[in-house]
């Protein structure tokens, strides 16, 4: 009952039983059923129903209440979706918007709330582009002044827009279970961990993958270990019953490709720019094409120098006690790593901004360092793009954001220098000369 009455508190639960979908994927192959179980069915309990969603206004800024017409249904709607950085689902949801399945009881929140994200420029609704949108914190906020219900458990949602903090999540969620998902009492000792942000990667690298996450943390079958965020639901063994479905959803992830860029391309300086890239970066980021290769090669933190709060976030305890869950059966978590994975690039240009927490707004900010700003805010909206730099449009700030600003409006402002997003590191692209880092953009965006 402690288990039950933590999670009801945590995710704002509406009611306490589900409705099961109809099922419709009995003809279909694995990754086919994937996608429908992605998209249709349930994993955990509603985080609220329409009714509610359509009240949060209710709670909002005088600045954000301003703007609402309380007439205007459809304009309440478009605006939650831009306060909370949610996107219309690409196929029939029940009036739910990409991150969430609707069920007759409510909303039920799915893993696209992190990786169900809009295309720059068109701003389409795309499974698998990371949410560079997404602020569950404020949505969180909301939703507790609306119901009076809040978490007991002292975590953040996250600090920053468009990044999520889901590994903590993780813990927070794993800690309170026995090694066969059975409640515990009380939370496990799993040591100091760090609380930090990190930016969602796009699902179409999935298949390149032999290892999970960015510090390759988790190696095997990969289909428990991404069960572990379904732990919402308190019935353990509700969790277990969903590995079939799960089996097919890693096969649905394997499936889908990068979007293609969408606007014109300099083919001659992209030509000269492979060449650079060829002799510069495919050694960790891999070659493209026909016969391209990918290396999965995990890049020391010494030698990459970004961020380490990701690898020191996850304490050798927790990593110890993962691998005695039932999410390692097949799987095994590296108790100690010792870097960062370098990613495909297939795609880079929809998936700013970049680095493992998103502290980068642009490549050409990867390539040069005096172009990383140390505070920064996106520049209008999701189909204002940098086509020049290759990805998010920004305004650079002298400071971070203000105390007095609302909580909502801080986390528009990113600010490197707070814990786990210092935007230092990756010195590779330091020495090429202008032409060459223009020519190794142009490239990219060919992937």
């Amino acid at each position: 009952m402690l288990m039950k009455r933590v999670f009801v508190a945590m995710f704002l639960f509406v009611t306490l039983g589900l409705v099961a979908t109809a099922d419709d994927s009995k003809e279909m192959t694995p990754a086919e059923r994937g996608k429908y179980n992605l998209t249709h069915r349930p994993y955990g309990f509603p985080l609220l129903n329409q009714k509610m969603f359509a009240r949060l206004w209710t709670v909002w800024e005088p600045e954000w209440k301003s703007k609402v017409n309380p007439e205007d249904p459809d304009q309440i709607r478009r605006l939650s979706f831009e306060r909370y950085g949610f996107s219309e689902a690409p196929y029939e949801n029940g009036g739910a918007p990409m991150q969430f399945v609707s069920t007759p009881v409510g909303w039920v929140q799915t893993c696209m709330l992190c990786h169900g994200g809009r295309l720059p420029g068109s701003g389409e609704s795309f499974i698998g582009a990371p949410n560079s949108e997404l602020d569950m914190q404020t949505f969180y906020e909301d939703a507790v002044k609306l119901t009076g219900l809040k978490s007991p458990i002292n975590m953040s949602f996250g600090m920053s827009r468009g990044r999520t903090n889901a590994f903590v999540f993780s813990i927070e969620l794993m800690r309170r279970r026995n090694e066969d998902l059975s409640a515990r009492a009380t939370p496990m000792p799993v040591g100091e961990y760090k609380d930090a942000d990190l930016d969602p990667i796009p699902w179409w690298h999935f298949k390149k993958k032999t290892a999970l996450y960015v510090d390759a943390g988790v190696k095997g079958d990969f289909t428990r270990p991404i069960m572990q965020f379904t732990m919402g639901e308190p019935n353990g063994e509700k969790i277990k019953s969903w590995e079939s479905d799960f089996k097919d959803i890693v096969a649905y992830l394997r499936t889908i490709e990068p979007p293609k860029y969408p606007w014109p391309v300099d083919a001659k300086l992209a030509s000269e720019g492979k060449k650079v890239f060829e002799q510069n970066c495919a050694m960790c980021h891999g070659t493209y094409g026909p016969q391209g290769k990918y290396p999965n090669r995990v890049v020391p933190l010494k030698e990459v120098g970004t961020d380490p709060v990701r690898i020191e976030a996850l304490t050798k305890e927790f990593r110890a006690y993962f691998n005695r869950t039932w999410f390692a059966k097949d799987a095994q978590a590296e108790e100690n790593p010792v870097g960062y994975v370098a990613p495909p690039l297939d795609g880079v240009w929809a998936s700013a901004p970049y680095f493992h927490n998103g502290s980068v707004p642009t490549v050409y900010g990867v390539l040069t360092q005096e172009a990383r700003p140390r505070y920064f805010r996106r520049a209008g909206t999701i189909k204002d793009y940098d086509t020049r730099d290759l990805g998010l449009k920004v305004e650079s700030l002298a400071a971070p954001a203000s105390k007095e600003l609302s909580g909502e409006a801080r986390r528009r402002v990113i600010d490197t220098t707070l814990q786990g997003l210092g935007n230092d590191g990756h010195p590779f692209g330091f020495h090429l000369t202008e032409k060459q880092k223009r020519g190794v953009i142009e490239y990219l965006k060919t992937l």
